[in-house]
């Protein structure tokens, strides 16, 4: 079955990780069966985000068979400054989507550069990938309250809530028909219930990998393989989801 992961990392150093080859990563990932992967920065979520999209951008140059690169912004740069980046992200870039980490980046949903680089997101064509599942700015209906306001911008809950915020991804999900849950980090039981209350058509596949450790596909796939019986709802989440959520994003850039 065709696997896309949306939820990978380049390596850096914030996490004292060794930086590697992009050629080692994408043997990787071709290696344990992924088809395509959302990639991100890591390092750009705490420092010299413009040097790092740069460095991601140019990572997977050569490697767009494999890799959607993502990049990231600064909310407290101001709303202009982020969006002139997202512009340049998304142009002479290439990138395909924006990442944001609201408790890494140490930015409330409220602040009032976030609206405004959702919105332009929207209208480049880029979903947009959030942390979520860890207090005090990472919550899922925070989340969902900043898709509320940009109902033309696809957001992504890359963690569903994990375990303790569950309930509250599966309800931003409902609520909200432009949030998409990637099932990357919940419990079995967690996804149990993902499955059975959220919109099927807006769950995805994700490891939260990034060459970091040898054989996690895997362990995801067997994860949602013990939690999830449908081969057609498996099809859905490893990669039709994924497709058509880039898809739906490149129609509504084109319509405005």
């Amino acid at each position: 079955m065709k696997l896309v992961d949306t939820h990978t990392h380049l390596p850096g150093t914030l996490f004292g990780e060794s930086p590697r080859p992009i050629e080692d990563i994408h043997r990787q990932f071709e290696a344990e069966g992924l088809h395509e992967a959302w990639f991100f920065t890591t390092d750009g979520l705490i420092r010299d985000t413009v040097r790092n999209n740069d460095i991601l951008a140019q990572a997977v140059r050569g490697h767009t068979d494999m890799f959607v690169p993502f990049c990231t912004v600064d909310p407290h740069a101001g709303a202009d400054a982020a969006i002139q980046e997202l512009e340049r992200c998304a142009g002479t870039l290439s990138m395909r989507g924006l990442k944001l980490h609201p408790w890494l980046q140490a930015f409330s949903l409220t602040h009032p550069a976030v609206v405004p680089i959702l919105r332009r997101a929207g209208e480049l064509g880029m979903p947009v990938l959030f942390h979520d599942g860890s207090p005090p700015y990472s919550t899922p209906l925070q989340i969902a309250w900043a898709a509320e306001q940009t109902p033309g911008t696809q957001i992504v809950l890359g963690h569903a809530g994990l375990d303790d915020l569950t309930d509250e991804a599966i309800r931003a999900s409902v609520r909200q028909p432009n949030v998409w849950l990637t099932l990357c980090g919940p419990s079995c039981g967690a996804i149990d219930e993902i499955v059975h209350r959220a919109p099927p058509q807006r769950l995805l596949f994700g490891t939260d990998g990034g060459g970091f450790i040898n054989g996690l596909t895997s362990w995801y796939v067997a994860k949602i393989r013990a939690c999830v019986s449908s081969e057609r709802l498996l099809e859905m989440i490893f990669h039709e989801n994924a497709e058509r959520l880039l898809e739906i994003s490149r129609q509504g850039a084109r319509a405005k």
